[in-house]
């Protein structure tokens, strides 16, 4: 059975939010912006005050602040894929269906891209 509600913490609100808008630095917290008017309403005798949230959101803090959120914790920066593995891997996915043209499709690209010039005999 679902809940009927749902409560979060300020700090894992600020975790979504770095989560959903793809954060990977810095330390954040919430924000909560409100909107206060004062006014004396025709029936109440007494001034009032009306508090209404404007929004929700998150702010870069500084890394002291114990209600700060890191976000490269939370969210760190995915590794990107190495230039000259795309060939060795498609080959390691089967699209090769010889042993040994994948044998010769690896070479080929180890000894391209390879700064390292290999030795050679003299004969």
């Amino acid at each position: 059975m679902a809940n009927n509600e749902y409560t979060l913490s300020h700090q894992d609100v600020v975790k979504a939010i770095i989560i959903d808008q793809n954060i990977h630095e810095g330390f954040w917290t919430l924000n909560v912006n409100f909107n206060v008017a004062a006014s004396h309403a025709p029936r109440v005798p007494d001034p009032s005050l009306t508090v209404t949230i404007k929004g929700i959101g998150i702010m870069r803090a500084p890394p002291t602040d114990p209600f700060a959120v890191d976000a490269a914790l939370i969210n760190p920066t995915p590794p990107q894929p190495v230039e000259g593995t795309v060939h060795v891997t498609s080959a390691v996915n089967g699209t090769h269906g010889n042993g040994m043209q994948f044998c010769r499709d690896v070479y080929r690209n180890v000894a391209i891209q390879s700064p390292i010039k290999a030795p050679f005999k003299r004969g």
